[in-house]
């Protein structure tokens, strides 16, 4: 029980870090480039245009890991620690909360997948059962 309370609070530190990278990124005393950089590297991180195809073994899912660590820790470099450290803190602060809103996104996610789960199942049947006969 004590590593999944050990993972939990890792995965809250790392959501609040990436919102707090976002919140810097639009910080107005932030140079133009920052935010770019984030851009290209998200876009690269859920492109499915790789330098390295992802079939090659080991090799095509390695480039795309070392290119978006690069990239977010270059953005962390770039970004002014005190602009940074205030977007920890409102990061933290807003995750902190009470997630009601988010209970609520969560929900109409699981419904709408339970849903679409629900309609290809009726779509399989049909098309299964009802062609033979």
């Amino acid at each position: 029980m004590m590593h999944l309370t050990y993972l939990r609070q890792k995965a809250h530190e790392m959501n609040a870090e990436i919102y707090a990278l976002y919140l810097s990124a639009r910080h107005p005393e932030v140079r133009w480039y920052v935010p770019l950089l984030l851009a290209v590297v998200i876009g690269y991180a859920i492109s499915p245009i790789d330098l390295i195809p992802d079939l090659v073994p080991v090799f095509g899912f390695l480039d795309d890991v070392v290119l978006v660590v690069l990239g977010i820790h270059t953005a962390y470099q770039l970004v002014s620690k005190n602009i940074l450290g205030q977007a920890r803190l409102q990061a933290y602060e807003v995750l902190s909360q009470d997630g009601e809103g988010a209970t609520g996104a969560y929900q109409i996610i699981g419904y709408t997948w339970v849903l679409i789960a629900a309609l290809f199942s009726i779509m399989f049947y049909k098309l299964l059962f009802l062609t033979v006969l």
